[in-house]
């Protein structure tokens, strides 16, 4: 079985299409190929993947910050975000970046950080949906460009996707080729 590390936002009243997204995609991965390793959250989108992947019998692995621990029930604790990050990346087979904030920009930097200094070699899924990272993957072209970054985003295991059935096909084909 394969742990899908995925990041996202843990704020609430956000528009509902993103909340919508979310929960299509996550009742579309299989229970019997991957756990959901994620941050803990139970409001927002992060609530939103927990809710929908153990509803169905899934299996989730929480890393979690001790300020926003709820009750217990975490598999990871930690007091501060460096080491929560590692403990998500480590855990992880593989990255599915939702729509997020800082939070999830942080996440979603230090995996590609990781897989370009060669300390992982994972790849790291944007969900590009309603074009929300537009202007983070302009910015690399840019960066690109300029030559800050040296090499195409597939070269650091960036895959950009922008439907739900373009992640769950990914999904379903990865590991078996």
């Amino acid at each position: 079985m394969l742990n899908l590390t995925i990041f996202c936002s843990g704020k609430h009243d956000l528009k509902p299409e993103y909340t919508e997204a979310t929960e299509n995609l996550i009742s579309r991965i299989d229970i019997e190929k991957y756990r959901i390793t994620y941050g803990g959250g139970s409001i927002g989108l992060m609530g939103t993947v927990r809710d929908t992947f153990k509803n169905r019998g899934g299996t989730i692995i929480t890393s979690n910050l001790e300020q926003f621990v709820e009750g217990g029930g975490d598999d990871y604790v930690f007091d501060n975000i460096s080491d929560r990050q590692s403990k998500l990346i480590e855990l992880g087979d593989l990255m599915l970046v939702l729509t997020g904030g800082f939070g999830t920009m942080y996440e979603c930097l230090e995996s590609i950080t990781k897989n370009q200094i060669r300390e992982i070699s994972k790849k790291v899924i944007i969900f590009n949906f309603n074009h929300i990272y537009d202007h983070l993957l302009a910015q690399f072209l840019v960066l690109q460009k300029e030559g800050f970054i040296k090499n195409t985003l597939d070269y650091y295991n960036i895959v950009v996707l922008t439907t739900v059935n373009e992640v769950v096909e990914y999904l379903e084909k990865f590991g078996t080729s």
